[in-house]
């Protein structure tokens, strides 16, 4: 009998069952990864030793490659500077000397191309401290307006020699008359009693070395003659003109934090103190320096009206005030502000300076207190933030602003204190930004000397270098850090199957 053929759909099956198998063993032909079967295989423990210690390593290497991905990478390279032909340079400064009047602490700059400039007002505050930097007044700003004391002319000052002379001349011829007296002399001994039995009194601190204090002699003898002619010894309010040689009696013009020569303060009941609200300033005259204004001066703060004899009851006497009063706040200053230079070799000095008096090098005590020195735009958190990255496993500081906290003593008389700066251009452009950012960091060296040439001074040398840093913050691409990742897993795992 024939064979009977199979059905078609059995026939179907059995070709598409043939057709799967070739499929998956086609497939399974390119196979890179071909696995052993596990009854092939077993475990060892070296096996097992270096799998831990290759899992080890390719969690050590994976961190590390997260933590340099998250972490951004500085590029640096340093340039010709960038500026510009008469482009300007800010610096900053809040200096204190506590014993350097603000009435004489003078801000001066000047450069490498000869532009000088002196006792700048306009960007440039004050404010009265004490020995121990605490503040004694408010902020001053002086715009440039004061007007220096006229002094008497050749005429006036012969006028008033003469004055002297005839008043001397008639003590001579009749000592035993009544004669006014002239300018007191006053000394340790006496200062404090004649202060307190006078109603007004007004003191010349003067030097004898001192030009203007010999051009102003012969006008305060001839004022205090007028003056004491007026007001007799023995009225119980009267204005007295006294007078003291700080070169003889130096303690007696430190304990009135006298400074400059010739110096006029004015004493009201016995004290110079001028209270109001927290502060106290010391009375200065400082209007013109002929017997004329003295003596209309002295007639302001004491009528003679109010000039009453020995046996009546003392008047009050307001405290001295107009254009010819000048406070003198404390011993000490505070100079904060800022100037624009041109970015050349240059200086800021900070001094004692004066048309109209004379300083004793000796005498002038240049320490100070920096509370900051920077050059350019003050940084804001943020790109402090940004620098303290940059600077980030370096030596510790704030390269921004060196200076700020140092303080300098002065150990001997006469000295001055001198920083050198060099300052450089530093522009970093942050990740993301379309724009960087400047900033100036700089070095400081500094020293002290004694000068014989000069009056004592702070001087605040800068350099600016010629060269720029260029910094750009960049961060890993994400397909190099997928790739880096790939390495170090393939790499650990086919190293370790080696061994």
């Amino acid at each position: 009998s024939s064979l009977r053929s199979p059905p078609p759909q059995a026939l179907n099956l059995c070709v598409r069952a043939a057709m799967g198998l070739l499929s998956k063993a086609r497939i399974k032909n390119v196979d890179f990864y071909r696995k052993i079967p596990r009854d092939m295989s077993e475990g060892t423990i070296p096996g097992s030793v270096i799998s831990l210690c290759a899992a080890v390593l390719i969690a050590l290497l994976l961190v590390s490659e997260v933590k340099n991905y998250v972490q951004p990478i500085f590029q640096t390279k340093v340039v010709v500077d960038r500026s510009v032909d008469g482009e300007l340079m800010r610096i900053n400064f809040n200096v204190s000397f506590p014993a350097l009047s603000c009435e004489f602490a003078s801000v001066d700059v000047g450069d490498a191309m000869g532009l000088n400039r002196y006792n700048l007002t306009k960007t440039v505050f004050k404010r009265p401290i004490d020995s121990n930097f605490n503040p004694t007044g408010p902020i001053l700003w002086d715009r440039g307006g004061a007007r220096e004391p006229a002094h008497a002319d050749d005429e006036a000052h012969a006028a008033a020699t003469a004055v002297v002379e005839e008043h001397a001349a008639a003590i001579e011829a009749s000592p035993e008359g009544e004669h006014p007296d002239p300018a007191i002399a006053l000394d340790a001994s006496n200062f404090e009693d004649v202060k307190k039995s006078s109603t007004v009194l007004l003191v010349n601190f003067y030097a004898p070395w001192c030009p203007w204090s010999r051009r102003l002699e012969p006008v305060w003898e001839a004022a205090a003659i007028q003056v004491h002619k007026k007001y007799p010894a023995h009225l119980a309010n009267r204005v007295v003109i006294a007078k003291v040689d700080c070169t003889v009696h130096e303690i007696v013009c430190r304990n009135n934090h006298i400074q400059g020569y010739p110096s006029i303060r004015i004493f009201t009941k016995g004290s110079d103190v001028i209270d109001h609200g927290r502060h106290h300033d010391h009375a200065s005259y400082h209007g013109d320096r002929t017997v004329e204004a003295i003596t209309k001066f002295a007639d302001t703060m004491l009528p003679e009206k109010l000039a009453v004899e020995a046996a009546q009851a003392p008047v009050a006497v307001k405290a001295p005030v107009g254009d010819a009063v000048k406070k003198v706040n404390g011993p000490g200053c505070s100079i904060t502000g800022f100037v624009l230079v041109k970015k050349v070799p240059g200086h800021l000095w900070v001094t004692a300076t004066s048309a109209s008096h004379s300083f004793h090098a000796e005498s002038m005590n240049m320490s100070h207190t920096v509370h900051h020195f920077f050059f350019g735009q003050q940084l804001s958190p943020q790109r402090r933030r940004y620098l303290e990255k940059f600077h980030a496993g370096e030596k510790a500081g704030d390269w921004h602003d060196k200076l700020a906290g140092d303080s300098v003593v002065s150990q001997e008389s006469n000295t001055t204190h001198e920083h050198y700066l060099q300052t450089v251009l530093t522009t970093i452009k942050p990740s993301g930004s379309p724009a960087g950012f400047n900033v100036y960091e700089y070095t400081q060296h500094s020293h002290q000397y004694k000068t014989s040439s000069e009056l004592p001074r702070a001087k605040f040398q800068f350099s600016p270098s010629p060269v720029q840093i260029a910094v750009t913050e960049e961060r890993a691409k994400f397909y190099h850090f997928i790739t880096t990742l790939m390495a170090i897993i393939g790499g650990g795992y086919s190293g370790m199957g080696i061994a």
